[in-house]
């Protein structure tokens, strides 16, 4: 009876055993199956976040272009008041030369009040 009760505690031993790695396994994959579900939501998180960072990215490249285009329609713009100044500047310099009566008016005085506003 000796050697019954030893096997029977031996196979025992040997089922407690296989049911203890059982449950270590299915512990191990209940761990990992919530690490990838942790892992999963962070990636979604990461992946909602770089959406709206590219959003942003799209409206800044684009308020970008639009000030470019701004930019230079003002420089386009000044150069045409530069031109335009510059043409009128030799007009009155050519009338100057040519006609007496714009000669006598422009080497007269600016008076004090209009000068004040010209020099703003």
């Amino acid at each position: 009876m000796s050697l019954r009760l030893w096997l029977a505690g031996g196979v025992l031993i040997a089922f407690l055993a296989l049911g203890g790695t059982a449950l270590l396994y299915r512990g191990n994959a209940i761990a990992a199956a919530a690490a990838r579900d942790r892992a999963i939501a962070d990636l979604n998180t990461a992946v909602d976040a770089n959406k709206a960072q590219e959003e942003t990215i799209g409206r800044l490249r684009a308020s970008a272009a639009a000030n470019d285009r701004i930019i230079a329609k003002i420089a386009a713009d000044v150069a045409t008041i530069t031109t335009n100044t510059a043409e009128t500047n030799q007009a009155v310099g050519d009338l100057k030369d040519a006609n007496e009566d714009v000669r006598a008016y422009l080497g007269t005085a600016v008076p004090a009040d209009l000068k004040r506003v010209l020099d703003r």
